[in-house]
């Protein structure tokens, strides 16, 4: 028969004090709570098998030697002896009958002392393990460091995984490289004696623990905590020469060229698809799992060529800080198998470029056992081939693990291994415990009591907000997390209906955070996204949602123009649209000009809506003349006769002459040429309009009250109030949120072109490099 347990998970005494005790002092041992994740991997059954009895659920009694598998059914934990169901429930734990060596459970065969915890997270069983303190060391030193390393650099190492420990107790870490790499039971007798020797010693400053972080080689110099995670240089955490690291230099070459494509046909890639493979495969997979993770989720990815790579901008620690990539690629749906593809039935050649991005986002495209640390000594390209040249692996900041090895080696205490590492920096004094390491059955509690802490930080995110890039054809979602989370982000459309998620519960440290949704094939609407956070020991969600009007589109690339043949091959990239020949310069078209253009290419889509994937409503040929109605995007909104829809910009050639030398700004409003008497305003990368000028333009009467700042603009159906310097509008006598608040600039009052857009519901689109803004209403 079958039955379903209410269970208490008994675990074993946590203790939450952080007073550092004295030589000699008898403590309880505090507890460490460990999820399972880099052995585990994220599966949906594993195998549990027991040396020594235990209690499952404090209900039902476990003798040794028995194995079992776990199972996810039904959203449910179900452990199976062969085909039998022996037990049932929504978490499962495991508490031996004593803590000892003797009783040990095994996952996968990897064995862990003290009591597991089953659940179920993100479909996944994720196992968690309590521990005490000492014997968590035990199995993170000879997972950091070489457990035949000398004596003195083990202490060292237990030193500072001791502290880290204690200074992350009261939250659940993972056992990942993301906190400290722990192997479980996975002892050896030399990293274990150094623990013991150095048991409960931690580094203090100010009579509190530090942040005891380490890395494996500093390269010959340490690094800063400000230059790697910003805020407040540490007195602890200095820049200085170590003669003692082994330097660690590095290397690595990457073609610039990935894949060859003129022996390729590229009108017909299922031919070539899953033969053709990119020259450097390893940093390739690398790419394309940030790729995937970065907006381009369920696409397979070619790619064709990453033709720049820099890192620049070292800090004063001498660490790049700043650098560029590109990246161009083919994408074929996972699930349609359906390919990218131009208008003309080649693939659609798509393009990640970060022109001055942060050096931690190149290195975790590239890979962190490529670009091993921020130390970059060269970068250099010869022959189609970029050669990068460095020293160090890891951050840099504290306790050099070679290092530590080499002053051992010469002689140095552990002592004065850590006072070189963490200087101004207090040692502790040895504890000698209360409860014995390896002998009885702890106290125990609930898991409620070990997992709820009022001194937890409160988990929120600010600083939220959407932009879009034009040249990467992607939004960028940006926010910031107080403390680390598991974090989802998903997309709805104006009907509430999910159509994206761009991840699902994966971890993210505090900070601030940028998740990146490509939006080639998406439509204009209102979006909204939901950024859902939670933490690993309070299992807490918080939301946040914010509105966007996407009014930009991506790019449709111009097609391939090539001469009738049996089987066009692709030119050489990169391919570029066929334009007119450059004309001689002459005066901006007068006030009132209708903007019109000529089709470019043999043949052009109309399309129905500004994007790639919008029905086609139409055709235009070669020197056919459109009106130019207005811009979206990447397309302009065209009248060809009686037809009205889009053609992406590349393909028409605009016969006026819309901007000039002088690089003051043309506005163009419902395809004809206007005027603006006072010029518009840039803000880093956003351009504010004169708001009676640019509102008088599309047929509204502006009102200003200055001595109540605020501003009313009226037509026929609509009434729009706001006031200078606030948020918030006033439309149809509903409320409506505004991205950029009205200001005073040259005693006239400005708008952004979002806030003109959020208002007016005006389609605005600001051509910076001709200096354009297009306005249509």
């Amino acid at each position: 028969m079958k039955r379903t347990f209410i269970f208490f998970a008994i675990l074993l005494l946590f203790c939450c004090s952080i007073p550092l005790p004295s030589a000699h002092a008898s403590v309880e041992q505090p507890l460490m709570r460990v999820k399972l994740v880099n052995y585990v991997k994220n599966t949906s059954q594993l195998t549990v098998s027991f040396s020594g009895n235990y209690m499952i659920n404090e209900t039902f009694s476990i003798p040794s030697g028995k194995t079992y598998q776990m199972r996810i059914v039904n959203n449910e934990l179900v452990l199976f002896d062969g085909t039998h169901q022996v037990f049932r429930g929504e978490r499962i734990s495991f508490v031996p009958s004593h803590y000892n060596e003797s009783h040990l459970i095994k996952i996968n065969n990897r064995p862990y002392l003290g009591t597991i915890l089953f659940q179920i997270e993100n479909s996944f069983i994720r196992p968690m393990n309590t521990i005490p303190l000492e014997d968590y060391v035990k199995g993170v030193v000879p997972a950091e460091m070489p457990a035949s390393w000398n004596q003195e650099a083990l202490k060292a190492q237990a030193v500072a995984a001791r502290t880290y420990a204690r200074k992350h107790q009261r939250s659940v870490i993972d056992d990942t490289i993301h906190y400290q790499v722990y192997s479980g039971y996975a002892w050896h007798p030399n990293s274990t004696k150094a623990v013991v020797d150095t048991m409960g010693q931690t580094l203090t400053f100010n009579n509190a623990l530090i942040d005891a972080v380490y890395s494996s080689s500093n390269g010959g110099i340490t690094e800063s905590n400000a230059n790697v995670w910003n805020g407040t240089s540490l007195l602890y955490f200095p820049i200085q020469q170590d003669s003692f690291d082994s330097i660690d230099p590095w290397s690595f070459t990457l073609a610039t060229t990935q894949i060859e494509l003129s022996n390729l046909d590229v009108t017909k890639p299922e031919v070539w698809w899953d033969s053709t493979r990119e020259v450097d495969t390893t940093i390739s997979a690398n790419i394309k799992t940030w790729l995937q993770t970065n907006g381009y989720a369920n696409q397979d990815i070619k790619l064709v060529s990453i033709p720049v790579l820099q890192l620049t901008n070292p800090g004063t620690g001498g660490r790049v800080r700043n650098g560029a990539i590109k990246i161009d690629f083919f994408l074929r749906d996972r699930g349609t198998k359906e390919f990218s593809r131009n208008t003309d039935g080649t693939l659609k050649l798509h393009t990640v470029h970060f022109t001055n991005t942060s050096a931690q986002r190149i290195r975790a495209m590239i890979g962190i056992n490529f670009i091993r640390s921020y130390l970059v000594d060269q970068v250099t390209e010869q022959n189609n081939r970029i050669i990068v040249r460095g020293r160090g692996f890891g951050h840099g900041v504290g306790l050099s693990q070679y290092g530590a090895k080499n002053r051992a080696d010469a002689g140095h205490s552990y002592a004065q291994i850590l006072g070189f590492y963490y200087p101004h920096t207090t040692l502790t004094p040895k504890i000698q415990y209360n409860q014995p390491l390896m002998g009885g059955h702890p106290p125990v509690q609930s898991i409620e009591e070990t997992i709820t802490s009022p001194e937890e930080a409160l988990l929120e995110i600010t600083n939220v907000h959407v932009d879009f890039n034009p040249t990467t054809e992607q939004m960028i979602i940006r926010y910031r997390l107080s403390q680390d989370a598991q974090m989802t982000i998903s997309i709805q459309d104006s009907t509430n209906r999910t159509i994206a998620t761009l991840i699902r519960d994966m971890t993210r440290p505090a900070g601030d955070r940028a998740q990146y949704w490509t939006v080639t094939t998406i439509p204009n609407g209102t979006y909204t996204f939901i950024i859902e956070a939670k933490t690993a020991s309070q299992n807490k969600i918080a939301t946040v949602k914010q509105l966007l009007q996407k009014t930009i589109t991506t790019p449709e690339p111009a097609p391939i123009v090539v001469a009738p043949q049996p089987n066009p091959i692709i030119s050489p990239l990169p391919v570029q649209p066929i334009i007119s020949p450059p004309q001689q310069e002459t005066a901006v078209a007068k006030v009132g000009t209708q903007v019109t253009g000529r089709i470019n290419v043999a043949v052009a889509n109309i399309r129905k809506s500004a994007s790639t994937s919008s029905t086609i409503i139409g055709k235009a040929r070669r020197n056919d003349t459109v009106q130019i109605t207005g811009r979206q995007g990447e397309f302009y909104r065209v009248r060809v006769g009686k037809t009205r829809g889009f053609i992406h910009t590349t393909l028409v050639t605009i016969n006026e002459t819309i901007s000039s030398k002088d690089r003051k700004t043309t506005i163009i409003v419902n395809g004809k040429m206007a005027t603006l008497t006072n010029e518009p305003i840039r803000r880093n990368k956003t351009i504010y309009v004169p708001l009676k000028q640019a509102s008088e333009q599309i047929g509204y009467k502006y009102s200003w009250n200055k001595s109540t700042n605020r501003i009313t603009l009226t037509n026929r159906t609509d009434t729009i109030s706001m006031r200078v310097n606030q948020k918030q509008a006033t439309v149809n006598h509903r409320n409506r949120a505004l991205t950029h608040q009205p200001e005073i600039l040259n005693s006239n009052v400005f708008v952004s072109l979002r806030t003109l857009r959020e208002t007016t519901m005006a389609r605005t689109h600001w051509d910076s490099k001709a200096n354009v803004i297009w306005i249509t209403k």
